[in-house]
């Protein structure tokens, strides 16, 4: 049944946080804590898509002390956000405070008053909502996608992972790949990182494309299938951890251990070509979405193609004479590419020296200095356009407590309040606070903090790659501004 907004109340003995005694102390808690409940995020999802998500009701029951009202039982945060964004002072001195006030207009102007509900008694509601938030009750509640079911759900929207590509290779070719799969459950992002090094191209001649395709560089299907199987085999052992491939250096001795089962395109007779020079189309990144690093967390999470056994269509094999490499892409030296204006003179210079920072022989620096210019230029935006800070300390966006990724997520909120620059989506994962990805900032912190954890240059350049849109959309803003 639908029930006004208005005459639900929070539950004040939710199991998101302590019992409290009033409704607005449930609210506060919940508002205050940004990266455990992500309401901002929540909010602006419910603009975008014009409401709730109408396949999860909100389960509610009757308020025994106040006839004809409710208390929420599953859907506190909905009901938060909600009465929220009819009344952003609620958010006030909490992190959300400014999403809620831009928010607010459109959201009234949507003119929803009402929710879709479904009314229960305590105790019959806490055996459904323990099918929801319980880890899948041995098969009674929802059960999370797997690394594969994953990949297959980001390959329908054109996001590939080479860990997934391969399999799909040896499937398509004939070649069983389910054991393979299970010896390398739990850590698709550590294999991802190993099929993400441009040695792959060019010491052992496997050509991945954008589209979630592979190819033998010599045409040797066979060969091929034979060199991805002894990968596979290798990497679904126990003792092959991260460790063994953290930094460039370790990915290519452990590449060049299989060399000898290579599928490279001989030179030909006297024209000086040397083999294995060639590298994979778009060199500058990994398969779209995926990267170096993997999509998602090493449990479940990775992108990639749908297995042959099903999931979506495959896409038709290419072959290594359909790969043109007569002008081959070669990724470039420097950190920076050319394109940005910026006008602040401090920053610009920066960006200069960026654009003579060489990845190869800086691996570390380049690294850490795309956190750095991130930051940077985040807060050259938010202190020139006066955005105002969630934070009620005087130095505002500057003070030490608020996050790079509170940051993003408000210059994102004005260059793109829509959400609708696809462009935009990798430093909306900044502003999400989504892990496990080249460009995300744990990937990121990690090269900061430990020394070992020093990426490919293919790594570095993609990350920088993944986040050139936000840097242009973002000093565009301010040149269109005036600042």
């Amino acid at each position: 049944m639908q029930i006004d907004i208005s005459s639900i109340s929070l539950d004040v003995q939710n199991f998101r946080h302590k019992k409290v005694v009033t409704e607005r102390e449930a609210m506060q808690i919940i508002l205050s804590d940004e990266k455990t409940h992500k309401l901002s995020e929540l909010a602006q999802d419910i603009i975008d898509m014009n409401g709730l998500d109408p396949s999860s009701l909100l389960i509610v029951t009757e308020d025994t002390n106040n006839p004809g009202a409710y208390i929420a039982l599953e859907g506190n945060r909905r009901i938060t956000a909600l009465k929220t964004l009819v009344s952003p002072a609620i958010a006030a001195g909490t992190p959300g405070y400014a999403t809620f006030k831009k928010l607010s207009p459109a959201f009234l102007g949507m003119g929803i008053d009402k929710v879709e509900c479904v009314v229960l008694g305590r105790k019959d509601a806490f055996e459904w909502i323990k099918r929801k938030h319980y880890n899948a009750m041995g098969g009674k509640g929802v059960v999370a996608w797997n690394a594969v079911a994953t990949a297959r759900s980001d390959a329908s929207e054109g996001r590939f992972a080479r860990w997934m590509t391969g399999l799909n290779y040896l499937d398509q070719n004939g070649e069983v790949s389910d054991h393979l799969m299970d010896g390398i459950t739990g850590k698709t992002t550590t294999v991802e990182r190993v099929l993400g090094s441009p040695h792959i191209a060019t010491t052992l001649g496997l050509l991945f494309d954008r589209a979630g395709n592979l190819a033998p560089e010599n045409g040797d299907v066979k060969a091929a299938c034979a060199l991805l199987v002894a990968m596979y085999l290798e990497m679904g052992k126990k003792d092959f951890t991260e460790t063994k491939v953290t930094s460039a250096d370790l990915q290519r001795s452990f590449i060049e251990s299989f060399e000898n089962l290579n599928v490279r395109k001989k030179p030909q007779s006297g024209s000086g070509a040397q083999s294995g020079t060639h590298t994979q189309a778009g060199a500058t990144g990994s398969s779209t979405g995926g990267g170096p690093a993997g999509s998602g967390s090493n449990s479940t999470g990775g992108s990639g193609t749908s297995s042959a056994t099903g999931g979506t269509a495959q896409p038709q094999a290419i072959s290594a004479q359909n790969i043109s490499r007569s002008k081959p892409v070669k990724q470039r030296k420097w950190l920076a590419p050319s394109g940005l204006r910026i006008s602040n003179h401090g920053l610009n210079k920066l960006y200069g020296e960026l654009r003579k920072l060489n990845v190869d022989s800086s691996p570390h620096i380049a690294a850490v200095m795309i956190r750095i210019f991130l930051e940077k230029a985040s807060m050259v935006f938010l202190d020139d356009m006066q955005v105002p800070c969630p934070n009620t300390n005087p130095q505002g966006w500057h003070e030490a407590q608020v996050k790079l990724r509170t940051k993003v997520a408000s210059v994102l909120g004005i260059i793109d309040p829509q959400k609708s620059n696809k462009r935009l989506d990798d430093a909306r994962d900044i502003g999400n606070a989504t892990q496990g990805k080249t460009h995300t900032l744990d990937h990121l912190n990690r090269a900061i903090h430990n020394h070992l954890a020093i990426p490919s240059s293919l790594e570095i350049i993609t990350g920088w790659d993944r986040l050139h849109p936000y840097f242009e959309a973002l000093f565009e803003h301010l040149e269109k501004n005036g600042k």
